[in-house]
């Protein structure tokens, strides 16, 4: 083999091996129209997905949508098996969720597209408003990672809008968040933008970031 083409051969095998370390496991806690749509364009980035719920096994469809690289699992399997889980429930579950994934969830970064509504999810919903929704993700999520993304775009612009120079707000506050959070907006094809937790409620639907715009239009809408 001459060495020019040992060269190419190898400097081949360093990439493949590096795109299947770059590659993540997903869980998605909720799999409804936002968790589904999301979860589908991450398969579709090359990342593997499991696809969770109290119900697993009326997943089937979605994971034969979403692709080979996706599977279904339980939310317990979901919160032991992903590298990132993505929680993507009402958020009057919040408080039983909690309950049931306590330390299961330690140092993991968790994206949350949860949004608490006031009519929907009761007092849950009008105590996390009323603190801001981060603090509250923070009470229901301790020892977490947390980001927040994805919060006032619909499940519809999320499929139609990706890789359309979309901007996302993406609030976090460590460094591991807004790394992997930012890194998870790219991934379902959008462009983030990273922003302070303690604005997280500007990101909720009906808020001054709420819908599809481009980088430099929320940019302007922040401020920066």
């Amino acid at each position: 083999m001459s060495r020019i083409l040992f060269m190419v051969l190898a400097g081949a095998a360093l990439c493949t091996g590096q795109a299947l370390a770059d590659t993540l496991r997903i869980s998605v806690i909720g799999a409804g129209n936002v968790g589904g749509t999301l979860g589908t364009q991450w398969v579709k980035a090359g990342h593997s997905v499991m696809f969770s719920s109290r119900h697993p096994e009326q997943l089937a469809a979605l994971v034969k949508t979403a692709g080979p690289n996706a599977q279904a699992g339980s939310v317990s399997d979901a919160a032991a098996w992903g590298d990132v889980i993505v929680l993507s429930v009402p958020y009057g579950a919040m408080p039983a969720l909690s309950e049931q994934l306590k330390g299961k969830l330690d140092g993991k970064v968790v994206l949350s597209t949860s949004n608490p509504f006031s009519g929907r999810d009761g007092e849950t919903g009008r105590k996390a408003l009323a603190q801001g929704v981060a603090l509250a993700d923070e009470h229901y999520l301790p020892g977490v990672h947390l980001v927040r993304a994805f919060n006032a775009i619909g499940y519809a612009s999320m499929r139609d809008q990706a890789h359309k120079n979309v901007a996302i707000p993406t609030f976090a506050d460590d460094a591991q968040a807004r790394e992997m959070g930012a890194r998870l907006v790219r991934d379902a094809g959008f462009i983030p933008v990273l922003i302070p937790l303690a604005r997280a409620n500007e990101g909720l639907p009906g808020g001054p970031l709420s819908g599809a715009r481009s980088e430099a239009e929320l940019r302007q809408k922040l401020g920066l």
